[in-house]
């Protein structure tokens, strides 16, 4: 994602700084607010690139505080924290149209997707304003792609939008899935209700059926009234459950209810409670393979696979990326208040089609950050995307030194020469991983990959 500021919000100063130097490990760049009213002064200043906020706090808490930053930036991002016992608010904020929400105690890394799912959603849609924001910003027209696959991927959204059918997304990571269950709910008849998300794999699986299904009061300890799940908060809208090929085999019997008889029943209930929802399901697993290994319901999949949509990666829609690249410098260059009009020559264009692109259009938005923040001249040439220490492909070996002098390509030299640069950062840092990252002006995780690429973890 871009270097714009996250904003950081909780009224625990040791939870906020520890947040901060986190994600400082992921390349995230932070300030830290401990009282609603500092972020809103900050935000009439500075517009973040998604905002990070507690529900429970003194005197504003995260929904009144969401409520006022909406009204000074209407299409600004939100990703709430909650506690188990607040999972009420938080139901409240997703009808608020905020886009995600992790359930404390979280893991460092799921916080770090989420503010990057966040990111995402709105880099490649033009921005636009008005009471009919959303709707306009997922038009089919205004997602990016010409390649004829991308394209029959369009039309089939087109088709299929203003049915009511479910819908499976497939795709590896990074190829968009999320905005594609998007535009088909904002292009459908539903567009005006909600549009309700869960990640199947960031929640343990009692908190994951409490959250989908409701309960009753007393239904367990701590349950002192009754709370609807969140089947019902999309009541006329679209649910949208990402990552399913990792919902527990225990819900899938109960998931699989909801598709045939469209009732549930609420944890201690003995009622069926009617819902109205359309459900699209987004996956990156092989959900056949998985059938197969007994870890996914037949009967489930045949029921999610109604109508079956595939996102090609990166590397089938070749041609897509000049477009792409344009986009993301536009994003970058005014961001970063770079002057400077970036060109890819036709030999960098030609490097960057012959890659793999394993992390797909998020892999080609990184580097296209780092050219911008890095390339002095306005000409990207295949040499200058070489010396930015991207690999052509995820498999290829560093295999230079079975070389000799004068049989090495420049990448090969460029890749001996990265590798020195690793080997010395990690002996500077002791072995810390994270300091070495820093050094290198790199993410953890591409410090960590890069590690294995060149066999020194």
């Amino acid at each position: 994602m871009d270097k714009q500021t996250i904003f950081l919000i909780d009224d625990e100063v040791n939870v906020v700084k520890s947040l901060k130097s986190g994600l400082e490990t992921h390349g995230l760049r932070s300030q830290i607010f401990t009282d609603g009213a500092s972020a809103i002064e900050k935000l009439k200043h500075e517009k973040p690139a998604v905002v990070v906020t507690d529900i429970l706090m003194p005197d504003m808490d995260g929904i009144e505080l969401i409520k006022k930053m909406k009204r000074i930036a209407p299409d600004l991002s939100f990703v709430v924290m909650t506690a188990h016992a607040s999972l009420d608010s938080a139901i409240e904020a997703l009808r608020l149209g905020v886009i995600d929400y992790l359930v404390k105690p979280f893991k460092l890394n799921d916080l770090a997707s989420t503010i990057q799912k966040a990111s995402s959603q709105t880099r490649l849609m033009p921005k636009v304003s008005g009471l009919n924001e959303f709707q306009e910003r997922y038009k089919l027209k205004n997602l990016i792609g010409q390649s004829p696959n991308i394209k029959e991927v369009f039309a089939l959204v087109s088709r299929i939008a203003k049915k009511d059918a479910t819908v499976l997304i497939l795709g590896e990571s990074g190829t968009g899935k999320e905005m594609i269950a998007r535009a088909i709910h904002y292009n459908s008849k539903r567009k005006n209700a909600s549009f309700v998300s869960v990640n199947c794999a960031a929640l343990p699986e009692n908190l994951l059926e409490s959250e989908l299904f409701g309960y009753d009061k007393g239904a367990f300890t701590g349950a002192i009234q009754s709370k609807q799940g969140l089947f019902e908060v999309a009541k006329g809208g679209t649910f949208f459950l990402d990552e399913i090929g990792e919902i527990p085999l225990s819900l899938q019997a109960k998931l699989l209810r909801v598709l045939q008889e469209r009732t549930i029943k609420h944890l201690g209930g003995i009622r069926d409670i009617e819902i109205d929802v359309r459900v699209i399901a987004a996956t990156s697993k092989n959900l056949n393979e998985e059938v197969k290994e007994n870890r996914f319901r037949e009967d489930l999949f045949y029921r999610l696979n109604v109508v079956p949509i595939s996102l090609p990666p990166l590397r089938e829609r070749i041609t897509d990326i000049p477009e792409l690249i344009s986009c993301f410098l536009r994003i970058y260059t005014r961001r970063h208040g770079i002057q400077r009009e970036f060109k890819i020559a036709p030999d960098g264009l030609d490097y960057l089609k012959s890659r793999e692109w394993p992390g797909n259009i998020r892999e080609l938005e990184n580097l296209v950050e780092r050219i911008v923040m890095l390339q002095d001249q306005e000409m990207i040439t295949k040499e200058a995307l070489a010396l930015l220490g991207q690999p052509q492909s995820i498999n290829q070996p560093a295999n230079v030194e079975d070389k000799k002098a004068g049989e090495q390509t420049l990448s090969d030299a460029v890749e001996k020469f990265e590798k020195e640069m690793i080997e010395e950062a990690l002996k500077n840092s002791k072995g810390n991983k994270n300091k070495a990252a820093i050094q290198l002006g790199l993410t953890r995780q591409n410090l960590q990959y890069k590690l294995k690429k060149y066999h020194l973890d």
